[in-house]
């Protein structure tokens, strides 16, 4: 998957033999195998903010110029003419666009004309009339405008999308799940910004469920769901512990540990006997549950799996010296 590339390829960490534990090969997760080493400076900077969302300067250049509502020529059009002249543009910048509602904006520095349109399929752009045509999606100009005021600043007037329709970024980030076989009812999403190959990357928020990472790759979409992200030491900003716990605890119902109260839960590794994910019970024992198929092959008692990737980390385990003591 593309996503998993957004760092160096470092070699795989291996569980060795575990006493009384069955042998199992886990490739360590939490930013320790195919993703590289992230977890450190804010996950190296969230993945230089996902490229810089695009390329934050380039957009901001681009639409600058004279924001009086006219075209080139000065004048006012109708709002006929105008979602003539923004059909005309988004379809001369190649955008598989029916234009629902349209905005002229001004012009560019280049004397170009700079419109908002909101597509009936509920994408939204800001584009321009330049030779070639320029296009800014407005759910990536939200993502720029959201870095510049964590930053301390503010985007430009007309570089994020103003027109109602375009203001629900979670319809269009829900029909890109829906593409993308996410298997949740979608209640929040946002652009993230771009890997280094350029493909879009998108947050999908989940109703009571673990949430996703889709990208738009040349081959069509791929999503790793937010138990992996967060092992990436990445974030996902509308996935919950407790949403992540209610997807989960439904795997343990006839295990060894189906009276866990599931309070937290984290990826530790995976390869391909399954996944390795630790689970933190109310009751302060923890375990990690092997996963394979979306089913529990396997559990290991946190104090017996301390070599599978880095260890539980959510749960208190005594010293070895001590436990040797008692």
């Amino acid at each position: 998957m593309t996503l998993l590339r957004l760092a160096a390829v470092t070699a795989a960490a291996l569980i060795a033999s575990m006493p009384a534990v069955d042998r199992a090969h886990a490739q360590a997760q939490g930013g320790r195998t195919e993703m590289g080493d992230l977890r450190t400076a804010g996950a190296q900077q969230q993945a230089r903010d996902r490229q810089s969302v695009l390329n934050r300067e380039q957009a901001m250049d681009a639409l600058e110029g004279d924001r009086r509502r006219t075209d080139r020529r000065g004048r006012q059009p109708s709002p006929e003419q105008i979602a003539r002249s923004a059909q005309a543009a988004a379809t001369a910048a190649g955008l598989s666009c029916q234009v629902g509602e349209s905005a002229l904006l001004g012009t560019t520095n280049d004397n170009n004309e700079l419109y908002e349109v909101a597509c009936v399929d509920g994408a939204g752009y800001i584009l321009t009339t330049a030779t070639p045509p320029q296009t800014f999606d407005c759910l990536m100009l939200a993502a720029q405008a959201e870095q510049m005021r964590a930053q301390g600043s503010e985007a430009p007037a007309n570089s994020v999308c103003a027109l109602p329709v375009n203001q629900n970024g979670a319809v269009v980030v829900a029909s890109f799940a829906r593409e993308a076989g996410v298997p949740c009812q979608v209640d929040a999403g946002k652009a993230l910004g771009a890997t280094p190959e350029g493909n879009l990357v998108y947050e999908v928020g989940c109703a009571g469920a673990d949430g996703y990472h889709i990208e738009k790759t040349a081959q069509g979409w791929s999503k790793t769901d937010c138990l992996q992200i967060m092992g990436m030491s990445l974030t996902c900003q509308f996935t919950t512990p407790e949403e992540q716990v209610a997807g989960f605890h439904p795997l343990l119902v006839g295990t060894a540990i189906d009276d866990c109260d599931t309070q937290r839960i984290q990826l530790l590794a995976q390869n391909d006997t399954g996944r390795f994910i630790e689970v933190k019970c109310a009751s302060g024992d923890g375990y990690v549950a092997q996963v394979k198929d979306n089913a529990v092959t396997q559990i290991y008692p946190c104090d017996r799996a301390q070599r599978i990737g880095s260890g539980c980390t959510l749960t208190r385990i005594a010293a070895p010296e001590a436990a040797a003591g008692q």
